[in-house]
Parts: structure tokens; sequence; C-alpha cells
């Protein structure tokens, strides 16, 4: 059986505006397993981010658990959050948020750096990563010269550079054309499986959603699972 990397139990968010309670979603549970690429999927608005945001420990929930490889997260200080997730959690966004200033190459040494890898180690590392990705012959170019899949790459190598366990996407093929999200989806999934980290990517693009393992439905404040289409 595969081991359970991530474990969220009854979560609700409610946000304060005024003397009224917005409730963006309450009572959601789910669990994301090594090795398993799960779809997150639903309308605008349903709340996909905020609970990308909160399992990536970037937002606290107003209730709930979250527990990272049988780890109750919830109750950590803001600094015992940030050094779990610079080390078990990797971020990939629809839009790259490259430095310009900063190479490609740099870019993926960034969070390596952060993380206390030298620069030299870090440098090769970096390299090794946008190898993997197709950009062998990017390395030196800056975001500014790659083209938006390119720079995706160039993301999603950054988002592995500290070998997370876990991969949380938001849209991350979604500011690209149908061609190019394609090839980058497909390289995604690839390093995915080879690590057997535990992916979650929010989608509103249900092909690439039908390639993935589960697919979890976020509407009307509830969170359930969906058959995949035969």
């Amino acid at each position: 059986m595969s081991k359970v990397l991530l474990s969220a139990k009854n979560l609700e968010k409610t946000h304060r505006q005024g003397d009224e309670a917005l409730t963006i979603f309450m009572d959601i549970s789910m669990s994301l397993n090594a090795g398993e690429i799960v779809a997150l999927v639903g309308p605008s608005g349903a709340g996909k981010s905020t609970l990308l945001q909160m399992i990536g420990l970037l937002d606290r929930p107003t209730s709930g658990q979250i527990s990272i490889e049988d780890k109750v997260v919830s109750k950590l200080d803001d600094h015992s959050l940030t050094l779990l997730r610079r080390h078990s959690i990797g971020f990939v966004y629809q839009f790259h948020f490259l430095q310009a200033e900063f190479s490609a190459a740099e870019n993926v040494m960034i969070p390596l750096m952060i993380a206390g890898v030298s620069k030299s180690d870090a440098r090769v590392k970096a390299e090794k990563l946008l190898k993997q990705m197709g950009l062998g012959h990017r390395l030196n170019h800056r975001p500014g010269r790659l083209s938006g899949g390119e720079q995706q790459r160039v993301a999603i190598a950054r988002a592995l550079a500290n070998d997370p366990k876990i991969l949380l996407a938001d849209e991350p093929t979604g500011n690209l054309d149908p061609r190019t999200s394609e090839e980058v989806f497909a390289l995604l999934i690839e390093r995915v499986r080879k690590l057997g980290i535990g992916a979650l990517i929010a989608t509103h693009n249900m092909e690439l959603a039908q390639k993935m393992d589960r697919i979890l439905l976020m509407q009307d404040g509830q969170l359930k699972e969906v058959k995949k289409v035969a």
C-alpha cells in the first residue's frame, strides 16, 4: 500500500467581512499518497486555490486538521511551517513567477541556496534538473528569452529543486496554448511518476484531469471524488 503523504480532515475556511462570515468551504477531507497524481477541478471561485494554499501551509484553516507524513501541522508556528514547506512541498503556479534578472539555472538555484546548499552544488543540481526538463540548451538564458512553455518548465524544475514529497500545482498549463500545454503537462507527469512523489493539480482542463489517477471536484463549498470517463 502506498504511503499517505498528506491528510486533511474536516477543513473549514471562513473569512470575516465586517459582521458577516463568508464560508469558502467546510468539512473538507482528502488524502494524497506517494506516487499518486490527483486532479482538483471545479468552477472558478469554488475555493481550489484556497485549498491548495492551505494544504501548502501558506494559509491556515479556520478549523480542521492537516497532517504531512503523519505529522499534524495545523498547530505549528510560522517558522516551523516555513521549514516544513521548504523541504516537503513544491509549488507550480499558472504564472511562472521567475526572477527576470536571473538565468534559468539561477532561478532553480535560488530555493536550493535558501535551503543551505552551496552555490556550486546548487548549480550542479539546477543544471541537472533543467536538462531533465529538456532545457540543457537554455541554462544561461534569462526568462525574457524563453518561450512560455520553457519558462513553465523552469518553474517545474524550481519546484522540484529541494526534492519535495508533495507537489502542488495551480493551473500549471493554464497560460499556455493547447500544444504547449500538453507537452509541459506530459513532462510534469513524467517527473512526478519517476520521483514517486504525490501531486495535487488544480485544472480547468478536463482532458488533462482524465489523465490523472483520481479527480476531486470542488463545488458549493464541498469536495467529492468523481468518476473518470472510461
